[in-house]
Parts: structure tokens; C-alpha cells; sequence
């Protein structure tokens, strides 16, 4: 970054950005030589980046990111709800938070994050291997589950897989895709029945999680999750005049969707995070929300100014 006051009027003085494509790992090297100014973590719903432990100058945020065990309601396995709550009553949490970076928390709330309003706390299913086992014993046995993620993102699934296989004697195939694909991969409902995946908001409302993802006529519902009873509760939420009572119904929905039809698994909740060198003032972000460069201020005494 280089800075200039006399270029335009703004509250910032940072004059040229330089935007250098790369991953975490690759980039904390070059940041803690000083070749980087800023390391920002990215969210999208095919990638989550993992910032390691330890790493300096680390700016945490709110968790405002949900990363879930999405399913394909058309697969005859993935598609009966018995399966898919003997899966969610199978995963120990306790497991998968020994595999957390420091950008993440194992999600023991709904779908909705923690960051936002209409968060509801709580309600994942709870680890019952006795019925997990009980409610897989009254479906059709499935045979051939895969389940596909980022490769990236595997550490996070291979404590819930585990738990598949030993508490309900699955076998279960690992489908992966690389960073290099994901502009070029198709849904990931055609890659495997089951596979990870996140979300994160637009705008700062629990209508951006659940109407956007579980809708039946969304364009975005990609599991093709369907439910009459959702829609209609989901309705209900946005032609609620009062704020008390559209937050309600947005928790009801949350719990329909994460504890009745288990149209998800949360798993993750993601926190923003970036490594900002000192002389760098003024960085913030919230969801896919940020402070913009032309906002930013840097230190005209640092080498890098």
C-alpha cells in the first residue's frame, strides 16, 4: 500500500491497492517479512479459508459465517429424514472441536449464526449414539454414502465421518474438490449426496439464512429442501409487523429446519478474521460487509508508506 491525501478527497490516505491471490499458509511468510500490509480470511458457500493458530497481528471478529452438512432431498438416502437425523444425532461435537482453527467454533446453535440477530442458541442434536443407531435401524440401510468438501476443509469433516462410521457402521466415501476448481466444480449435490458447506449474510437478518437456503422456491436453496410448513412459517416472518414477533418465527423456523427436518447439519460458525499490520487503521468487517480501502489509513512513518 502506498499513501497519497492530495489524490482525492476521502478519510483515508491509501492511494493503490495490490491484490495478491493466495492462500493462508502461502501468505504468512511474505506478512510477517512485511511484503503484505493485510491477510484476510474469505467465506464464500464453496470455501472456507482455515487461519492457522498463533498467527500475528490476528483482528477476530463476530462469527457471522455458518458452515453445515448439506444434503441432496432428491438422493433416496440423504432425502429420508430418518437418515439424516440417525447422521446428526451420530456427530460428537466435543470431536469435532479439537480439529477447529482459531476462525472457527464448532456451531451448537441453529443455522443462523451467532452474530446476528435471530440467532437461536442450542438446538443442534444433541450426540445420542443409541439413537442415532435406532433411527438408521428403521430406514432403508443406506449403501454407498460419499460425502464431498473443499480439501481444504477436510480436518474440520474427518471427526464427524469417524463418528458416522463408528457409531453407525456406514461406509462412506471422501469426494474432495481443490481451491483450483471451485470456480469451475458443479453443485456439490452432484459431486456427493452429502457434502460441506457455509453461508454467510448479505444483509444482517436471519431471513438472509433461512429464506435464502430452505425456501422451496429459493433460487438458492441448492439442496432442493422442501417443506410446505417452512415456507408458510417463513411467510408468516416477513409479513410480521412487529420485531419481537418476526424474530420468533424466524427462531421456530430455524428450529423446523435444523431439529424437525434436519434440512442441515450445522457444524461450524465462522468468525472474521484478517492480519492487519500496525501502521494499517481503520480495517473492520461484518459478514460480506467491510471498511473500504479508500477509507484506510496508513501510518506515513512505516516502511511500507
Amino acid at each position: 500500500m502506498t499513501n497519497d491525501a492530495s489524490v482525492y478527497s476521502r478519510d483515508g490516505n491509501v492511494a493503490r491497492v495490490r491484490y495478491v491471490r493466495s492462500s493462508i499458509r502461502d501468505a504468512i511468510e511474505p506478512y510477517g517479512g512485511d511484503a503484505l500490509d493485510m491477510v484476510t480470511v474469505r467465506y464464500t458457500p464453496r470455501l472456507a479459508d482455515v487461519m492457522p493458530d498463533g498467527v500475528a497481528d490476528a483482528h477476530i471478529g463476530a462469527p457471522t459465517w455458518s458452515g453445515y452438512v448439506a444434503f441432496d432431498h432428491a438422493d433416496t438416502s440423504a432425502g429420508d429424514l430418518r437418515v439424516r437425523r440417525a447422521l446428526a444425532h451420530a456427530i460428537d461435537r466435543e470431536a469435532v472441536s479439537g480439529a477447529m482453527p482459531i476462525n472457527l467454533v464448532v456451531a451448537t446453535g441453529g443455522i443462523v449464526p451467532p452474530a446476528l440477530q435471530g440467532h437461536t442458541p442450542d438446538i443442534a442434536l444433541r450426540f445420542d449414539p443409541a439413537l442415532a443407531r435406532e433411527l438408521l435401524g428403521e430406514a432403508e440401510p443406506p449403501h454407498g454414502l460419499a460425502v464431498a468438501c473443499l480439501d481444504d476443509d477436510l480436518p474440520l469433516l474427518e471427526p464427524v465421518i469417524a463418528s458416522w462410521r463408528d457409531v453407525l457402521s456406514l461406509d462412506i466415501e471422501i469426494r474432495t474438490w481443490s481451491l483450483a476448481q471451485v470456480a469451475t466444480m458443479p453443485p456439490p449435490r452432484q459431486i456427493a449426496p452429502i457434502y460441506f458447506t457455509g453461508w454467510l449474510p448479505g444483509y444482517a437478518d436471519p431471513e438472509y439464512f433461512l429464506r435464502l437456503l430452505f425456501q422451496s422456491d429459493s433460487r438458492t436453496n441448492e439442496g432442493g429442501f422442501a417443506s410446505p410448513e417452512f415456507d408458510d412459517l417463513i411467510e408468516l416472518a416477513r409479513q410480521e409487523r412487529s420485531d419481537r414477533g418476526r424474530l420468533d418465527l424466524f427462531h421456530a423456523a430455524d428450529r423446523m429446519a435444523v431439529v424437525d427436518r434436519v434440512a442441515a447439519i450445522p457444524l461450524v460458525y465462522g468468525r472474521s478474521v484478517a492480519m492487519v499490520k500496525p501502521w494499517v487503521q481503520g480495517w473492520w468487517e461484518f459478514g460480506k460487509s467491510s471498511a473500504s480501502f479508500a477509507d484506510l489509513v496508513v501510518d506515513p512513518s512505516s516502511p511500507r508508506a
